[in-house]
């Protein structure tokens, strides 16, 4: 990238890596703030202007575009991250250690991803490796967009019943606690005037 875009590495850290890394860091609390409650209304925003951002930094002639590139990825990468963090927070005990394997992956991409942007850049060049990030951050978004409308579509239906249970309510209206009273009857009957 530095050789495509003529910088040199500490011009190339400045206008590659730390706008990248600011914007990230500004957008990160909105998504840990609200991610927990809006992750569909947070996440497809921010894919669409990181698949933005990935397209001005594969066509990145000089620094200014390269610049401009790295800091809108920035951008949505810090609400994607802030929107995992707070949707992994929420998680409760059943599935809390699958959650936990999940964050350590994303930790561990995290940490190996730069070695290996480095190692397909070099071999098959950058802008073929950004190319092929925005396919798969497409299908981040698709996916995204598909379960907001399967979550959207299912949250107004009411909780379903067990096995057993009765299918619709009850025809007669529920029994009131404590029950009213109602003075008995004497038994046997009595005919009036006796």
């Amino acid at each position: 990238m530095m050789m495509n875009t003529g910088l040199l590495p500490q011009e190339f850290l400045l206008v590659g890596v730390i706008p990248y890394l600011l914007a990230a860091a500004i957008t990160f609390a909105l998504g840990l703030l609200l991610g927990g409650r809006l992750p569909t209304a947070l996440l497809i925003p921010a894919l669409a202007i990181m698949i933005i951002g990935v397209l001005l930094t594969s066509f990145a002639s000089g620094s200014a575009m390269l610049l401009a590139g790295r800091a809108i990825s920035g951008l949505g990468a810090g609400v994607a991250v802030g929107v995992a963090v707070a949707v992994l927070r929420r998680v409760k005990a059943p599935r809390s250690v699958a959650a936990t394997a999940v964050a350590a992956l994303g930790v561990l991409a995290a940490v190996a991803a730069p070695f290996v942007n480095r190692a397909l850049s070099e071999a098959a060049g950058f802008r073929i490796v950004y190319l092929a990030t925005v396919l798969f951050l497409f299908v981040a978004l698709v996916a995204s967009a598909v379960s907001g409308i399967v979550r959207a579509a299912t949250a107004g239906r009411p909780a379903q019943p067990g096995p057993y249970g009765m299918p619709y309510p009850a025809p007669y209206p529920a029994p009131q606690h404590p029950a009213p009273y109602y003075p008995a009857a004497p038994y046997p009957p009595q005919t009036p005037g006796r």
